[in-house]
């Protein structure tokens, strides 16, 4: 992208899951996450009662606007000309809404980036796929160049880096070196390795590189929040590897999401109420690194993926829409 062709700022389309900003969203949160199939009472109230063990609901959405805002401070106190748009996949604003309004703003240039570093064609094709879908029927011309990945992006491992050694200092020192970790992320129906999806691959990676921070790490990786479906999802599950490492005669576990970055009810609950209680089970005393949130280290990252993708850089792997094509796949999630 060559933004000497270009007028104007440059548009910055950030990307995110999206949750509902009051329970009285649930209900249509859920029907949009089943492609318009309307969810069971038992399923709402479920997914309720957890947003009230969290204090809900999901502080996903405000995060998410943070962080948005943040990156586009960023670039532009870098010397760059960004206006950041914000694009949820299940919630307002929905990304192709985000598009059109670029459009109408007269952007004609765009990075878009998503708030999940690694790529599979289940997750962030799809989201591009909804880029594409907000491209379609547009008065003008709008030249989007899309992140692909960022997983193993320097100031990325950096934060990921300092958020773990930020936790192990509620671990005793006589623990500390001693203490296995378990780098953890959101799992995926296994079919998706039958088509050389990078995902696994991209998550191993990343807490491989992390590990190499800290020398000698026992660490290990484990997938949380498996659908409830007739596919088989990625494992070993959190309670597994928690039962592992207590056979193992280990007393503490630290676990580490390299695939979440911001809390949300995967993290606040599936951790820390779920997983602390699977965990305490099995004589585990647990620890937990917080998500990145708006740590200027992610932040940096972000931005440095951001403007490498709009210089060309090939260090970044990218699908310049409409023109890429995109197989995103549609596996039921639900």
């Amino acid at each position: 992208m060559n933004s000497k062709k270009h007028g104007g700022p440059t548009g910055l389309l950030v990307m995110a899951y999206g949750t509902p900003e009051a329970m009285e969203g649930v209900r249509p949160y859920l029907t949009h996450i089943r492609h318009g199939h309307e969810p069971s009472d038992e399923a709402v109230e479920d997914l309720k009662h957890r947003y009230g063990l969290i204090g809900g609901p999901s502080p996903l959405y405000q995060t998410t606007v943070d962080q948005m805002k943040a990156l586009e401070e960023r670039l532009n106190a870098l010397g760059g000309d960004y206006r950041g748009y914000l694009g949820m996949k299940h919630w307002n604003p929905y990304i192709p809404e985000a598009v059109k309004g670029m459009a109408a703003d007269g952007v004609e240039r765009a990075v878009a980036i998503t708030l999940a570093p690694h790529y599979s064609t289940m997750s962030i094709a799809q989201y591009l796929n909804y880029v594409r879908e907000g491209l379609s029927g547009i008065d003008r011309p709008l030249d989007i160049v899309c992140v692909k990945s960022y997983h193993d992006e320097l100031f990325f491992i950096d934060a990921l880096e300092e958020k773990l050694r930020e936790a192990m200092v509620a671990v005793p020192a006589d623990q500390r070196e001693d203490i296995p970790v378990v780098f953890t992320a959101h799992s995926l129906p296994e079919k998706i390795l039958k088509a050389d999806d990078p995902y696994r691959e991209q998550l191993l990676d990343t807490s491989r590189l992390v590990a190499e921070r800290f020398g000698g790490m026992n660490w290990r990786f484990a997938f949380t929040s498996q659908g409830e479906t007739k596919d088989k999802w990625l494992g070993p599950t959190l309670a597994e590897t928690f039962h592992q490492l207590a056979a193992e005669g280990h007393k503490a576990v630290m676990c580490c999401t390299v695939g979440f970055v911001s809390e949300h009810l995967e993290t606040l609950f599936d951790f820390d109420i779920e997983g602390k209680q699977d965990a305490e089970e099995r004589g585990l005393t647990f620890y937990r690194a917080a998500a990145l949130g708006t740590s200027p280290k992610y932040i940096a990252a972000l931005a440095d993926v951001v403007r490498k993708a709009e210089a060309g850089d090939s260090g970044v792997e990218t699908a310049r829409l409409p023109e890429d094509d995109l197989q995103a796949p549609t596996y039921p999630t639900y």
